[in-house]
């Protein structure tokens, strides 16, 4: 099956004009402005909805209901090699998963997968996928246009309306990109993803936690506690770190549901250079923040 995902800007422009309901005008302009300004449409959404940068309310809420600044944002982005690479790594370990656990179809969720070009990636590479985000938003219905033009809907890809059906512990995989850092209680979501998975499935995960900054508004100021702390959190939530990208560093990190967890498992991190270097970032980063206002003032 030819699967056919956009990644020249004429292309992008057409999918958005063909899924959505503005004018090929507006999303030519909408278009480049997001290449050469990244996150400009988020911005604007921001501005739009009132919403306070990185802080959750009811507003930030109703932007990703309403808005459509992250399908530009999600597409331009998708198409740069560097984002590209996360999911061509995550399908090397869907292989090297399906190889080891004997598993021809594994059950996959994307969890998260705004306007669904991860899921796109992996239905044009053989794999079934189940798709959830935002149900009504304006992502998640130019997604599921994306989807059904495609012909891939009940097929290779299968919407979940109800997020509750997927914490029942019999997805062989879950992936989760970038969607950490976007919500108030990313401890409940790593726990979740824990529900979600089988003993011996693996979580496919990006996180920016530490990526709070003017142009991604939507990341949250309350999560910058978690920075350089993921592996050791999914630890405690019964998924240890099994692989992880070195280039780019940690994109994805790749994590393995254990029935319990040993005091070998926490050496192993703490053997880890990269990973103790990381945790070590995030625990400085607080003072140099302060320092950095400090100085501001």
């Amino acid at each position: 099956m030819d699967i056919t995902i956009p990644v020249q800007f004429h292309e992008i422009v057409d999918e958005i004009t063909r899924f959505s309901d503005l004018p090929q005008s507006v999303v030519e302009d909408r278009t480049w402005r997001e290449a050469i300004d990244f996150g400009s449409n988020v911005r604007n959404d921001v501005a739009r909805f009132e919403a306070t940068p990185h802080q959750f309310n009811d507003r930030m809420e109703k932007l990703y209901r309403q808005g459509d600044g992250f399908i530009f944002e999600t597409l331009v982005s998708w198409a740069t090699p560097g984002r590209r690479k996360w999911i061509q790594q995550a399908l090397e370990r869907l292989r090297v998963f399906q190889a080891g656990a004997e598993c021809p179809s594994p059950r996959i969720l994307m969890l998260g997968d705004g306007a669904g070009n991860d899921s796109l990636f992996l239905a044009k590479h053989g794999f079934g996928v189940d798709y959830f985000d935002f149900p009504g938003s304006k992502t998640y219905q130019f997604a599921v246009k994306r989807f059904g033009h495609r012909q891939l809907l009940n097929d290779r890809i299968r919407l979940v309306t109800n997020y509750g059906d997927c914490l029942v512990g019999t997805y062989d995989a879950v992936i989760c990109f970038e969607v950490l850092e976007h919500v108030p209680e990313p401890l409940k979501i790593i726990g979740d993803l824990r529900q979600i998975l089988r003993l011996g499935g693996i979580a496919l995960v990006t996180e920016s936690f530490g990526a709070v900054r003017n142009d991604l508004p939507t990341h949250l100021k309350t999560n910058l506690r978690y920075e350089g702390r993921t592996p050791f959190v999914f630890l405690k939530n019964n998924m240890r770190l099994s692989w992880y990208s070195v280039d780019p560093p940690y994109k994805p990190l790749e994590f393995t549901r254990v029935p319990s967890v040993t005091a070998e498992m926490y050496l192993q991190l703490f053997e880890d250079r990269r990973v103790m270097a990381d945790l070590m970032r995030g625990a400085v980063m607080p003072l140099v923040r302060s320092i950095r206002r400090w100085r501001s003032d």
